[in-house]
This record gives structure tokens, C-alpha cells and sequence, in this order.
């Protein structure tokens, strides 16, 4: 591959706004260089403006190449089509999505990528960006059950655009050059969310090779079986919301894959201030007169001078680069690309979007949505550091330490602080953290011992599993055929055997599930409970996913696999005498139970409150946890399915 080829297959985004130069005034620095120029012999100055009208014509053509990306994923299969698809439309009401965007922006997130030369990579081709933002709302870790804001909101959260404005380390303002490895606590942001509220759209035949919309022409490169190359320019791409074609049937057809990469050269700004120098020099040149020629001169301007420093500079680049065969080897394609972005980032420029588009199908001609009004949204918002994927005992807040990974020595992964300190210096292939302690590197477990600096390798274990309180870890090894976990003081005494395969702690106990049909309970100083006749016991609300807070209560099951209400002192609120007790979605103090039917078939469904009180008489054929779309409760009585709001419900039928 060419090096000068390389240059485009970088993405779009650094560039946008690198090189957007406009004519600008005389500065002193522009006025220093004509004063230097203007102190030279007239013999002198000439001979300087012939070398540098030599180099201007270099850079010029260096400048006019322009060249693409035609990386496309996809199965590469296509398939039937035997019905249309649904005509594009969008349904956008702003009131609604402003409100959602609000709630997004206050429930958003970051999280850290852990890197040595993070704050040098101003462009990165495939890897992570320094910050990855992420609002969930409310959503479970389970995710089976979508929020409704959420739902409605994902289609518009690849287009949340955050602006980092400052940055807060240990409460105050740090640089961005500052941050390394340091964790910082919070981002000043600026939010904005742009959507299309109406559209047209333009369409492409299979024979076209130049489609005009507006002031846009759009050059079709190819259009052959059921995938298009398009040239798009920047500015209309910017504006597309959507594509669709028809078939050879006419029959209407979704995108089934689509790629999009920015044609990339030297930005039209530097090649005009390129130009216009070069016209300034040769009219000094053909000048007999000195004082004439010298008055051109003030004709310079700051963006032409740095037009030509900046192209002078990049060129040297390229051309030292290109002899450099060990390196550009060593790099490969994407460091390659990346190093070549960032050092071109004063000069190149994106005026056309490159875009591969496919259909299930072959193409007879392509419909192009383009939004004709948007409205966009903006927020200021402090987004909070969140390691919301994760358990919160992952971290210790105050003393963290972090898994980092080091470009300098080969992408190895170590262990620093929060101040950024390395603890452990990068030499694990693979470092997977645990907990604060505790990680698996190299198929191996560790735990790290911070005073030291070490990692103390613990091949007695299989893995680590949760710290129950200072000093007292639930680890997992091999008993027989199986992993069993047990609780060890300081990773040697062991206090639990390792007969269990869970432990939670709830409060003041903590079940140790010694098989799937038995749990014994135990205090905080590991001393085991009366069991009070439960065999089997876990939070009421553990199967089931919901964005509201539940009281602490707990279903138990007894020998008979009769189930109880109990609280979280383990007092018993209900006798052993329901099939099950379930909570509600949308309910945090009553819950659904039921009791065999006489004959043993079925179940009568009945509510209970917190209190273990049953609030209705068990004469329900049914009961559903999740209300309807309207919030009513869906029911069952004699046969009959019914639908009331859930207050109404109770006082109707009070027991």
C-alpha cells in the first residue's frame, strides 16, 4: 500500500474541525515574516521567493490527491425479497424527546479508559476513546425489562454529542494533558441532541452516474447487484436520516448493511492559501522595480504563511516516513493510520463521505431521506464517574486500584492508583479485575499486595469471589469434581469450608447456599442462626426486574417447599403456606401469592402487603405482575379477565 493511500482511511471526526481556516488579517507574526523578507538584498529576496515558489508548487500537487476507504462489513449473502418494506417515515414529537434527553443527560455517565498514552491518542482509529458516556436510566443489571423512556429513546442515542469542557480530579480543575492515569471524579460537559422532525427525498437510478440534489451533486462510483458506492458531500451527508431501494420487482427494501468513510485529502482552505501565496511570490518576481516588488509583499496574510509551514511540515513527514520501512512496518495499518491522522491534523481536510450501501436484494434504485428540519437540543450537565456495569464493591471509591494497559511495552496490562501511580508495572498479557484486591492475570489469580507492590499469587484458589467484610474473602477451588466456594481470613485460615457454591450478605446475615434445595444462615461474626424452619431463602424481589425500590423482604421456602413472607431481622411475617410470593413491577408493597386449589390442579391468587397481611381473599384465577399499557392490573376472576387500577382493585376487594 502507497503511504500517500494510507492518508484516507482515517475517520471523518478529528479533521472536521482542524482546518477550517478563513482569511485572516495581518498578525505581528505575518508582519515579521514580510519584514524579514523585505530586509533581503532585492538579488537575495528573489532567489529565496524562486526556492520557495519551488516549494510551492511541490506542496500544491502533494495537495490535490484525494483517495477512499472501501472497507464494507457484511455477510456478503443476499436473500429474496418477496413483500415491501414499510415506507420510511419519522414520527419525532419534541415535546417528548426533549423531556427524554433531559432525563438521559441527568442520568449520564462515564467511564475511564486506563491507558499510559491515552492523552496522546487525539485520534484512534478502531480503539476506545479516553471517556465512553452512557445513560441506562433505570435499567436492571438483568435487562430483560426495558424502561418505556428507554425504549423510546434508543433510537436517538447515537446522536448525543457530548463536549468536554473542563475536567475535576480530587474536586479541582485539572488540564486535559494532566490527566494520564488518573481517575477523574467528573466532566463539565455540554450535551446536544439534534433530530429530523420532516424530510424529502431524492432518488438514484441504476443508469445514474451524477445525481443533483439542491446544490449537491451526488456521484455514484457503483451501483451493481444489491450494493451502491456513493460520493456524498460532507455537508449534504450531514443531512441523511435514511436510505431504501426498490427491486427489480419494485418491491421496497431496507438497508441491510451500510459503511461509511470519509474521503480524505488536504483541506480546500490550505490549498487556496497555498495558491494565493504562490500568486503573491510570482507577482514579486516579475516585478522590476524593488519598492514595488517590497509593497506586494504586505499583500501576505497569517493563514498563507501557515498554509505553507504547515504543508512544509506534513510533507516532511510523508516523505521521511515512507523511508522509514522498519516503522511503518512495525506500526501496522491502524497505528499507521492513526499516526499519520495526528500528524496531518493541520492540513487535511474532509469534503466527501464515502458511502457503501447495501440491500437484501438487487437494486433497480435507491431513495435518499434528507431531513428538511431539525431541531436541536442543548444541555450543560457535570457528568459523574460511574462504573455502573460492574458491582459497586469493584472498586474501593477512596483508594482505587485500576487495571491500565501500556502501548510502551507492547500493550501489556499493569495496576495503578488513583493519583495515576503505578503499582504494578505493565507485564500481564491479560489482567481481569476481580474486586480491589483481587485479579486474574494470565490464567493465573493474584492478590495485590499495595504496600510491596506485588502481586502474590494464590494457586490454592480457583478464582476470588466476594469480600464479606474487611479481611474475610469468599474464595472458589476444586473439592472432587466441583468448584465450592468458603470463606478464608486473610487468604490462609479457613473459617467457612468449602462446601457452599453462594454467599450473600443482607444486612445482619448471610445465607451460604450449601445445595439448590438448602441455605444455612449465618451472622456478621460467621456463627450460624436458628433456621427457623427455612430451607431455602432469597430477596422476594431477586426475579424480577424493575426500576423501583423494594422493601427488604424475603421469600423462604420451608421442607414441604411451602413459602413465607420474611424481613430482614428474619422474623417470619406469614406462616409456610403459599405455592409462591411474587412482587409486582410497578408495586413495591404488595405482593402476589397464591395457595393450591382443593383438588391441587391450580392456584388461588391472593395479595399480601409488606406486612405478611392478606389484603384480598384468595379467589383470583389470576393475577399478572406487570400492569397493562393503561397501568391497570390484569386479572382473572371466574374465568373472566379483567383490567382496573390497581388502588380501585384493592378497595373493591379488601378482604
Amino acid at each position: 500500500m502507497r503511504l500517500k493511500q494510507i492518508l484516507i482511511l482515517l475517520l471523518v471526526c478529528t479533521f472536521l474541525y482542524a482546518c477550517g481556516q478563513t482569511q485572516t488579517p495581518q498578525t505581528a507574526e505575518a508582519k515579521k515574516y514580510i519584514a524579514s523578507l523585505k530586509a533581503m538584498k532585492y538579488e537575495e529576496l528573489k532567489n529565496q521567493l524562486r526556492k520557495d515558489t519551488t516549494l510551492l508548487n511541490k506542496l500544491i500537487k502533494t495537495a490535490t490527491f484525494s483517495l477512499q476507504l472501501t472497507s464494507h462489513f457484511s455477510s456478503g449473502e443476499k436473500s429474496k425479497v418477496d413483500q415491501s418494506a414499510t415506507e420510511f417515515e419519522i414520527n419525532n414529537d419534541e415535546t417528548t424527546i426533549k423531556m427524554l434527553f433531559n432525563d438521559y443527560c441527568e442520568k449520564l455517565l462515564f467511564e475511564q479508559n486506563f491507558s499510559d498514552n491515552a492523552n496522546e491518542e487525539r485520534f484512534n482509529l478502531y480503539g476506545q476513546s479516553l471517556f465512553k458516556y452512557e445513560s441506562r436510566f433505570s435499567l436492571t443489571d438483568d435487562n430483560h425489562v426495558l424502561e418505556k423512556k428507554d425504549s423510546l429513546f434508543k433510537p436517538f442515542k447515537d446522536n448525543v454529542a457530548i463536549n468536554e469542557k473542563a475536567y475535576f480530579f480530587r474536586g479541582k480543575k485539572i488540564a486535559k494533558a494532566d490527566i494520564g492515569l488518573k481517575r477523574i471524579d467528573s466532566i463539565q460537559a455540554e450535551i446536544s441532541l439534534k433530530f429530523p422532525t420532516s424530510f424529502e427525498h431524492f432518488s438514484i437510478d441504476k443508469s445514474t452516474k451524477t445525481e443533483t440534489y439542491k446544490a449537491f451533486s451526488v456521484e455514484v462510483e457503483s451501483l451493481g447487484g444489491n450494493t451502491a458506492q456513493l460520493k456524498i458531500p460532507i455537508n449534504l451527508y450531514a443531512e441523511i436520516i435514511g436510505y431504501q431501494a426498490f427491486n427489480n420487482q419494485n418491491l421496497r427494501m431496507n438497508t441491510s448493511a451500510l459503511s461509511a468513510t470519509p474521503m480524505l485529502g488536504i483541506d480546500k482552505n490550505i490549498s487556496e492559501s497555498l495558491n494565493e501565496l504562490l500568486a503573491i511570490f510570482s507577482e514579486v518576481l516579475k516585478e522590476d522595480d524593488e519598492k514595488s516588488a517590497k509593497e506586494k509583499l504586505d499583500q501576505i496574510r497569517q493563514n498563507q504563511v501557515d498554509a505553507k509551514e504547515n504543508m512544509a511540515e506534513f510533507d516532511a513527514y510523508l516523505n521521511k516516513l515512507s523511508k522509514d520501512k522498519a516503522k511503518v512496518e512495525a506500526l501496522g495499518d491502524v497505528g499507521l493510520y492513526n499516526e499519520i491522522a495526528n500528524a496531518g491534523k493541520k492540513v487535511i481536510g474532509v469534503q466527501t463521505q464515502f458511502v457503501m450501501v447495501e440491500f437484501p436484494d438487487d437494486i433497480k434504485s435507491i431513495d435518499v431521506f434528507v431531513a428538511t428540519k431539525s431541531v436541536s437540543l442543548q444541555n450543560k450537565a457535570m457528568v459523574k464517574y460511574g462504573n455502573h456495569y460492574l458491582d459497586p464493591k469493584f472498586f474501593n471509591e477512596d483508594k482505587p486500584n485500576i487495571v491500565f494497559y501500556s502501548h510502551k511495552t507492547d500493550r501489556k496490562f499493569g495496576v495503578s492508583n488513583r493519583d495515576g501511580e503505578i503499582i504494578i508495572e505493565p507485564k500481564f498479557d491479560e489482567l481481569r479485575q476481580l474486586s480491589n484486591e483481587y485479579f486474574t492475570g494470565d490464567e493465573k489469580l493474584y492478590w495485590l499486595n499495595v504496600s510491596t507492590k506485588k502481586m502474590v499469587p494464590l494457586p490454592q484458589f480457583v478464582t476470588f469471589v466476594q469480600t464479606l467484610k474487611p479481611g474475610y474473602d469468599v474464595f472458589e477451588k476444586t473439592v472432587g469434581s466441583e468448584e465450592k466456594s468458603g470463606l478464608v481470613l486473610n487468604r490462609e485460615k479457613t473459617i467457612l469450608p468449602f462446601e457452599y457454591y453462594r454467599f450473600e450478605k443482607h444486612g445482619q446475615f448471610i445465607i451460604a447456599s450449601k445445595t439448590h434445595n438448602l441455605d444455612e444462615l449465618y451472622d456478621l461474626n460467621f456463627k450460624k442462626i436458628p433456621n427457623k424452619g427455612i430451607q431455602k431463602i432469597h430477596l422476594v424481589d431477586e426475579f424480577i426486574a424493575s426500576d423501583i425500590k423494594y422493601p427488604t423482604l424475603f421469600e423462604a421456602e420451608d421442607v414441604s417447599k411451602k413459602k413465607a413472607l420474611v424481613d430482614k431481622n428474619l422474623n417470619l411475617l406469614t406462616p409456610f403456606k403459599y405455592e409462591f410470593i411474587n412482587p409486582f413491577y410497578g408495586v413495591n408493597n404488595y405482593f402476589m401469592a397464591g395457595i393450591r386449589t382443593a383438588d391441587g390442579s391450580n392456584y388461588w391468587y391472593g395479595i399480601i402487603d409488606e406486612k405478611g397481611k392478606e389484603v384480598t381473599p384468595f379467589i383470583f384465577c389470576n393475577i399478572s405482575e406487570e400492569f397493562d399499557k393503561n397501568g391497570k392490573l390484569k386479572f382473572c376472576l371466574k374465568d373472566k379477565r379483567e383490567a382496573m387500577d390497581f388502588k380501585a382493585f384493592l378497595q373493591k376487594y379488601k378482604k
